[in-house]
């Protein structure tokens, strides 16, 4: 009996911690350190739009806008669709007084009848978007910069890349070291996976992708509830860097 648990345990072993720090190790050595195969222009701008998904943010949404509103990128590329999935805490209220005081910012709402998850509130966004970028992010993230629309817009000025997403740092004091060596970890593996070729990993704090290729996939998938896993693979299978 003892002889089966054993191998039981080393099988698991093998394919939880030996295999993804053997990728570790391959990638850090073999690309984190390679140069960028990508032509970048902090100069280069394109219409933006970011969408916001919320359900009950009243406590983030705010600081959101506050935080696009505060990004080093031209007024007139940039507008900002918040999606109302069924809010019920007074985010809108909240939304409605934020676009009164900033009239400078292009803002829309679009109320959905019924709460129906993630994919299909981006969806239905994507509708109402005049933007040749769409930028999602979720209502509770916070940029590091006021730049960092424009350090991400950059990137698309290599007609090769489809879609570009962000690195995550934890800043609530509450976080461990546990935590951050956790986001270090996987931070060296989404870096090296796209200086290899692309990676499948995006974050809901920033992740931006070509509307017209987008919009080739049929959107954002409604079947596979991995939204931010699922685009971004399609994306590169059609042949876009990420």
């Amino acid at each position: 009996m003892v002889e089966p648990l054993l191998t039981v345990a080393l099988t698991l072993a093998l394919i939880h911690f030996v295999i993804p720090l053997a990728y570790y190790l391959y990638l850090k050595t073999m690309w984190f350190r390679k140069p960028w195969d990508v032509k970048r222009d902090l100069s280069y701008k394109l219409r933006v739009t970011v969408i916001i998904p919320t359900y009950n943010e009243v406590t983030f949404v705010e600081s959101k806008l506050d935080d696009i509103a505060g990004q080093e990128y031209p007024r007139g590329l940039l507008e900002v669709i918040v999606v109302d999935s069924r809010n019920s805490d007074g985010t809108l209220d909240v939304v409605g007084r934020w676009a009164k005081a900033h009239s400078d910012v292009r803002l829309v709402v679009v109320r959905e009848s019924v709460r129906r998850g993630k994919a299909y509130a981006l969806n239905n966004a994507l509708r109402y978007a005049s933007g040749d970028i769409i930028v999602l992010t979720d209502a509770d993230s916070i940029w590091s910069s006021t730049k960092t629309l424009e350090d991400a817009m950059s990137w698309f000025n290599d007609l090769s890349v489809g879609a570009v997403t962000c690195l995550v740092k934890p800043v609530n004091p509450g976080f461990t070291g546990i935590e951050e060596g956790y986001r270090g970890f996987y931070n060296i593996v989404r870096v090296s996976e796209s200086k290899a070729w692309s990676t499948p990993i995006f974050h809901g704090d920033l992740a931006a992708f070509r509307r017209d290729l987008l919009e080739g996939i049929g959107g954002f998938p409604l079947d596979l509830g991995r939204t931010l896993f699922t685009t971004p693979e399609s994306l590169a299978l059609k042949g876009g860097d990420e």
